[in-house]
């Protein structure tokens, strides 16, 4: 399990929040609210040696998130630290929210392939991917605002994809370099183009770009039960890696 602490790592570093504080060992990602991945405590390593000192740490860090009017919210995964965090975020009433799975898969087991013409890519959003993520995924306007901020604040290596069929944009993406790790995010597909493959073109594509780039494996992140989602990764090559899950503070 500890082979994957790299891509927890990456996945940690592609997504950045507007604002980031240190409590500990622990960091405390702030983002006005906005995604629980750029807006929560990355508890990955912990300074102190007993379950008082692990309380007063929680509690720190819910006064963070609580001074702007949010509830604390943590990531737990395997590389916790310590392992009681979850039991600890229990006892204080913290609601398991997103249960999702980590899938990778080396890039010498999937297949890259240039789409050609028919997919945009670029450094940054267009106006035209940032439009489409609005719609398709059901991203606010307030939300899409933050969203641009982030990513303008993004320092790795990135790719934002628009790929078009018969002449309309079908799929869109977005792939992060960190390393020899290359992560999807917002992979997402027009209502009525889903299931014409074009999500698997997309990322076949982002992933010819991360080979060029010298990455040595690939990763996502699905919601557990999005049954679809996961058999389309799977048939990229990509295979369950580890769960993970967020704790929100009850109001």
């Amino acid at each position: 399990m500890r082979a994957y602490y790299e891509v927890e790592e990456a996945a940690l570093n592609s997504w950045p929040a507007l604002q980031t504080n240190s409590c500990s060992g622990w960091l405390v990602k702030s983002n006005r609210g906005y995604t629980k991945r750029a807006n929560s405590v990355q508890p990955l390593a912990h300074k102190g040696k007993d379950i008082e000192q692990l309380e007063l740490k929680i509690s720190r860090c819910e006064a963070i998130y609580n001074r702007s009017g949010q509830p604390a919210i943590f990531k737990i995964t395997p590389f916790t630290e310590p392992e009681e965090l979850d039991v600890a975020l229990a006892r204080r009433g913290y609601e398991i929210a997103d249960p999702s799975l980590v899938m990778v898969a080396p890039m010498d087991q999937l297949a890259p392939q240039h789409a050609g013409d028919g997919v945009l890519v670029s450094e940054q959003p267009s106006a035209a991917w940032l439009q489409l993520m609005h719609e398709w995924g059901g991203c606010g306007e307030e939300e899409l605002r933050i969203t641009s901020m982030m990513f303008e604040a993004a320092q790795l290596p990135r790719q934002f994809a628009l790929l078009h069929a018969q002449g309309r944009p079908v799929s869109l993406g977005l792939a992060v370099l960190d390393g020899e790790q290359i992560g999807f995010y917002d992979i997402l597909t027009a209502p009525d183009s889903r299931g014409k493959g074009h999500a698997k073109r997309l990322i076949r594509h982002l992933l010819h770009w991360g080979a060029e780039q010298g990455a040595t494996q690939a990763f996502l992140q699905v919601v557990s039960g999005n049954g679809a989602a996961e058999k389309l990764y799977a048939r990229l090559g990509f295979r369950e890696a580890y769960p993970y899950w967020y704790r929100v503070q009850r109001g």
